[in-house]
């Protein structure tokens, strides 16, 4: 399983960013599990994120809150399925900020404050792109520029197991 995490500032795009990937990586043939970590409890399925990357066509979904797990699948499964939980293709993290894992750093609309990024981010993601790199050469893509963002999901992220 391939990991890569996408993060940033709150309301800064971060589960449609991880909905797009999905959809795509899905549609091109590879199985998707995700993982929502938030400071925030769980809420109702209907409308959370969560229930967001399910609908994107993630098989899994695991949120983790401030003292509660929570995982999702897309259908019931036996306990003699559980080892194969790890089968998926792509695991795609939303959150996790300070884990040493390849990720997108999410800032919207909002100033860019090199202090911020986070140690192995791979590109920001801007909805609006005003430069073309920051602090070390780091590059500045549009949200909307989904196939070179899943493009570097696929090229960037790393095999779960070789995760200090």
């Amino acid at each position: 399983m391939r990991v890569f995490a996408v993060s940033g500032y709150s309301g800064a795009g971060k589960t449609s960013l991880v909905e797009a990937i999905v959809r795509s990586l899905v549609m091109s043939g590879h199985s998707v599990a995700t993982i929502k970590s938030s400071l925030h409890k769980a809420g109702p399925n209907r409308g959370t994120d969560t229930w967001k990357h399910m609908q994107a066509g993630a098989s899994e979904v695991v949120f983790l809150g401030p003292s509660k797990k929570t995982t999702r699948f897309r259908e019931r499964i036996g306990s003699e399925e559980l080892s194969r939980l790890t089968k998926y293709d792509f695991l795609i993290v939303e959150g996790m900020k300070s884990v040493d894992i390849p990720k997108f750093w999410c800032v919207g609309d909002s100033e860019i404050d090199p202090n911020d990024i986070p140690v192995n981010t791979q590109a920001i993601v801007s909805w609006s792109v005003r430069r073309s790199d920051v602090n070390g050469g780091i590059r500045i893509i549009s949200a909307d520029n989904i196939h070179e963002l899943v493009d570097i999901v696929k090229n960037k992220s790393v095999n779960l197991m070789d995760i200090e």
